[in-house]
């Protein structure tokens, strides 16, 4: 193990120097169990750097040897970011899933001086999935999977029926596709379960009503005409969700900036129910609907204000927010020129404090300034804002956020400081959550003895060795 200490070492300090570095800092953190179920939780590090490249690391893997309260969460939470050494000043968000103790957790570090102005965000992609899970449990919909369940399970016990079907597949020119069993923990795997049935649907249908093959209750598992019709609807109207899914959980640009913009969008170009809609069309759409408002509180006062538009405005592909009122645009824009003001004044104090203060004319010239101040200086002032000439700046936007803040960041200085906060904010907890299978490889049943620091260094290890980029250090 002392390579692998010595290794660890090293990457580690590359690593804090460059969040020292950077100007903002967010994480993402669950907790999951290891085949001798033992619990860890794992945190990891989200943030860009001076060159406009998103970054992310995990920080710590600590094993949960106390319940998993909010309680404790909390305080293994601040005592990684007090080991790392994070001011709050940099702090911008814990993203987390719906978990009542990851959200009363979050709750608890909302509170502490420690963590800052962090805000909690629940992951998008779980969300989703609550989302999406409300409307399957919608009748006849959860019997229509029930039974598509029971199908799929037969085919997965039975070896004769697994052949049978190839031949099927075989004689009627279908793709040579394994059916999918779908799994609670799994995102989307119940449309992926009905998707690939419906694609073979003759070779099915052909091997249950074989006697040959099957017996006569095996024959029963054949799903009716109106459960067909119902898998198909299910499909047509999950498939755009299971995109968004897949778009928010990308690693490299999930930036929360897209999620209100996609979510709006799909409710306005998909879930609007229409009169020729199927009874089945009608429900889903309806449960996704509502389920969405109610989960983020898309229709409730407050929204404009929220972490996820003032994402949004700092994103050139939404910053117009066509799906809010004039005076909900006015109070998003006013919210993030004011926290772009204060991050300036914030780091001039800074830089202030650094330097022999001297003589006290400077601020003696700024009072003067201060009261010799005319209203056309304010209005000349309001025109040529960052904000305003920002939102008249029709630039495209081709390389995503990033990419366009890279090219833009010296015409506006005060904005980019805000959009590295918010860019560094995942969507989702899925960086966290892609730990956990690396993991699996680690505390393994041959590795049964491995003490949790050698967790720690190996988890760290087997997901930040090829990510650091050494030149990027000093």
């Amino acid at each position: 193990m002392d390579v692998v200490h010595t290794k660890y070492l090293s990457i580690r300090s590359d690593i804090y120097m460059a969040i020292q570095d950077c100007e903002a800092v967010s994480f993402t953190t669950d907790i999951w169990t290891s085949l001798q179920m033992e619990a860890y939780l794992t945190v990891t590090s989200h943030f860009i750097t001076g060159d406009w490249r998103l970054e992310s690391f995990v920080l710590e893997t600590k094993k949960m040897e106390d319940s998993h309260t909010a309680d404790h969460i909390a305080r293994e939470l601040t005592e990684i970011i007090c080991e790392w050494d994070i001011p709050s000043s940099k702090i911008v968000s814990v993203v987390h899933d719906n978990a009542a103790n990851m959200v009363a957790c979050t709750n608890q570090l909302v509170q502490q001086p420690r963590w800052g102005k962090m805000k909690g965000v629940r992951c998008a992609g779980h969300t989703l999935q609550l989302c999406i899970n409300s409307a399957l449990k919608q009748d006849p919909i959860c019997r229509t999977v029930a039974a598509a369940r029971r199908m799929v399970s037969h085919f997965k016990k039975s070896a004769k029926a697994t052949t049978a079907l190839q031949e099927q597949q075989k004689q009627q020119n279908v793709p040579l596709h394994k059916l999918v069993q779908d799994v609670v923990t799994r995102w989307n795997s119940v449309y992926l379960m009905l998707d690939r049935l419906i694609e073979q649907k003759g070779p099915v249908s052909a091997v249950l009503t074989d006697e040959s093959v099957s017996k006569r209750s095996d024959r029963d598992l054949e799903l009716s005409t109106s459960q067909w019709r119902t898998a198909e609807d299910i499909v047509a109207v999950l498939k755009p969700m299971i995109t968004l899914t897949e778009l928010l959980s990308q690693e490299n640009n999930a930036s929360l900036s897209a999620t209100v913009p996609m979510l709006m969008n799909i409710k306005k170009r998909h879930l609007v129910v229409h009169e020729d809609d199927s009874r089945t069309t009608k429900i889903i759409k309806t449960t996704l609907s509502d389920e969405m408002d109610r989960r983020w509180e898309l229709k409730g006062p407050g929204l404009e204000i929220s972490v996820y538009i003032s994402a949004a405005v700092l994103d050139p592909r939404f910053k117009k927010l066509s799906f809010l009122s004039d005076d909900q645009r006015d109070e998003a824009y006013s919210v993030v020129a004011e926290l772009a003001e204060s991050l300036t004044d914030r780091s001039c104090q800074e830089e202030s404090d650094t330097v022999d203060p001297g003589p006290t004319a400077p601020k003696q010239d700024a009072v003067m300034a201060m009261l010799l101040a005319s209203d056309e200086d304010e209005e000349e002032q309001d025109e040529t804002s960052e904000m305003k000439v920002y939102l008249k700046d029709f630039t495209k936007c081709n390389g995503g956020p990033l990419e366009w803040w890279k090219k833009n960041e010296d015409r506006y200085p005060k904005l980019s400081r805000v959009a590295k906060r918010f860019h560094s904010i995942p969507s989702t907890s899925t960086p966290s959550e892609r730990i956990f299978s690396k993991a699996g490889f680690i505390a393994n049943k041959s590795r049964s003895a491995l003490f949790p620091t050698n967790v720690n260094k190996l988890v760290f290890l087997a997901h930040n060795f090829r990510r650091i980029r050494q030149p990027q250090v000093q």
